[in-house]
């Protein structure tokens, strides 16, 4: 799987070579024409409002693993303590204002903490699992049934999804050449792969099939090691979530502008009032959604059907114009398997979309609304 991820990676590089694009956009703009630009730059939409929604999950999980570390299941009856205030409250007063700016320039330091909250779960999943004496749930080393293989894959294709951004640090290289690009490549994706398997091995050694989407709620918030993680995290998401909003608001406005036919002019007039409107109906809707959000397992797997177009369908899309665009009538025998490659790409990408679209609409969300105790209580 992470050869495939790999590829599908490289053939976005090697097609950016084709124009001298700088963006994920100007090559299927390049390539595949404008239409296929357009649902691009809308699976690039949903995708950054579908993470804005699991950050603010991951926020009220936070909170609660905390009060119920402090009070225990007495937090549930304190209105001023219950999940759906904290995430508003923090929503609000810390999120909100960031917001509205232009430009995030300043949140650029943020960084190094992004870094400290990626890698210090992984130890906190080392550390618990020897400080922890409990017994684990049921550990499966065989999946039940073929369909739970295709569920893992969004959720696996969502953890190492970089197709948006690999053109434009390819770009930014400053001698662009693929040979090395493709070392560094396989190089940053073998320490993300340790650090993955880290993490979720050592987390499910320590509670089996008892484990939650968010591991963090499961450790004791009054352990000063689970509090800095925990502390770390919160401001890691309250940081990172105005970034996603600008990365969308920026796509919205594109696609309305091309949709509205507007001149410069009328597009330089109008971004004041259209920022205000677009990150204040932006904001609440994903507020809300994250309130009423059954779990964090529910907004990954669809964001890992979106994962699963980018990195797929896309990707197979433009292989194909490559293959047609150096051999039209497709005669050499490269050409054809470069078309039945990238034909695999896309009705794989499209297979697993729709299992686990339907899956979660039919089972996770239908099946289980209204049916969803709050986790803590």
């Amino acid at each position: 799987m992470m050869v495939v991820l790999i590829s599908t990676m490289l053939v976005l590089v090697y097609s950016a070579d084709v124009n001298n694009d700088n963006t994920y956009h100007d090559v299927l703009l390049s390539l595949c024409g404008r239409r296929a630009q357009q649902f691009a730059a809308v699976s690039i939409l949903l995708t950054c409002y579908g993470i804005c929604i699991t950050f603010l999950i991951i926020i009220g999980d936070q909170y609660d693993r905390l009060f119920l570390s402090l009070f225990e299941k007495d937090f549930c009856t304190q209105w001023y303590l219950d999940r759906r205030f904290t995430i508003t409250v923090t929503s609000v007063l810390c999120i909100l204002p960031m917001c509205y700016f232009q430009r995030l320039d300043f949140l650029r330091y943020a960084s190094t903490l992004g870094i400290f909250a990626m890698l210090y779960p992984v130890f906190l999943t080392v550390y618990e699992y020897y400080k922890l004496d409990i017994q684990p749930g049921r550990i499966k080393v065989v999946p039940d049934s073929a369909v739970e293989v295709f569920v893992v894959i969004p959720v696996f294709s969502f953890a190492y999804q970089t197709h948006e951004i690999v053109v434009p640090v390819y770009a930014c290289m400053k001698d662009r050449n693929l040979r090395d690009f493709t070392k560094a490549t396989f190089l940053a994706m073998g320490i993300l792969f340790f650090i993955y398997c880290i993490a979720g091995s050592f987390g499910y050694m320590t509670f089996g099939s008892l484990i939650a989407p968010d591991i963090m709620e499961q450790y004791d918030a009054t352990d000063p090691v689970v509090l800095i993680g925990i502390g770390a995290l919160v401001v890691k998401m309250i940081t990172t979530y105005p970034q996603l909003v600008v990365c969308g608001r920026g796509a919205l406005d594109g696609l309305y502008a091309e949709f509205a036919h507007l001149s410069i002019d009328q597009f330089i007039k109008g971004e004041f009032k259209r920022r205000i409107v677009v990150t204040s109906l932006w904001f609440a809707s994903t507020l809300l959604l994250a309130v009423l959000a059954p779990n964090i397992g529910v907004v990954i797997e669809l964001l890992g059907c979106l994962a699963s177009v980018n990195i797929f369908i896309f990707p197979g899309l433009c292989l194909i114009a490559l293959a047609i665009r150096d051999d039209e009538y497709l005669e050499e025998f490269k050409s054809r398997m470069k078309c039945f490659v990238a034909c695999l790409m896309i009705m794989f990408g499209t297979f697993v979309f729709g299992v686990v679209f339907t899956k979660v609409i039919m089972y996770d969300m239908l099946n289980k609304s209204g049916k969803v105790p709050h986790p803590k209580c």
